[in-house]
């Protein structure tokens, strides 16, 4: 990845369509982009093994939008990220195969809604929000929480079962990253303290 990347970049400078300033500014999107590229191949590419790819679609097209609004879990390394997102694609296709009653579904979608609504947005080391960020992706991540409640609704009512199901999945989804964030910044800080206080014990 990094030998395309640096093969990209020196065609951009050799026809001068990007300046020597602008280098580590491309260098870092296209690196992005690669990312995001090979994490959507992989995603299709479980998908299709699983026969899923247009549960795939519906269950991405509401975690997708309230993940980037609400925030949650991040792996720490780009491997880590990569193996994680992986794994967790191929558990939420397993889940949304599963025959689990509707009333369940309906219970998981109260809870997540509950979680998403009271807890979003999390930041993370990447990305600090200040108040008017985090005022702005609240805002919006409870619009997409709105919209897709309302569809679930719709949906159960004309007898669309599987598609709402889907929905719920997604918003579970996103709730479930949520939790895992704050599971991981609470356990953290529980070993920031620890380490500070055995630091002052043997200063002591």
């Amino acid at each position: 990845m990094i030998r395309l990347n640096e093969y990209i970049i020196q065609k951009l400078r050799l026809y001068n369509v990007i300046s020597e300033e602008e280098v580590e500014i491309y260098k870092f999107g296209i690196e992005c982009f690669i990312l995001k590229l090979i994490h959507c191949i992989s995603y299709i590419g479980i998908a299709l093994c699983l026969g899923m790819v247009p549960e795939l679609i519906v269950i991405g097209g509401v975690l997708i939008p309230l993940r980037r609004s609400a925030g949650g879990f991040h792996a720490k390394t780009k491997a880590g990220c990569y193996i994680f997102s992986c794994f967790y694609v191929f558990l939420l296709l397993l889940l949304s195969k599963a025959a689990i009653i509707q009333w369940a579904w309906w219970g998981a979608l109260v809870l997540a809604d509950g979680i998403i609504f009271f807890m979003s947005p999390a930041d993370n080391d990447n990305k600090k929000l200040d108040i008017l960020e985090i005022q702005h992706y609240r805002k919006k991540s409870r619009y997409i929480l709105l919209a897709v409640n309302i569809g679930c609704i719709v949906l159960f009512m004309l007898h669309f079962n599987k598609i709402g199901q889907l929905l719920c999945c997604g918003i579970c989804a996103a709730a479930f990253l949520l939790i895992l964030h704050k599971v991981t910044t609470l356990t953290q800080t529980s070993h920031l303290f620890k380490a500070l206080g055995a630091l002052k014990n043997s200063n002591s």
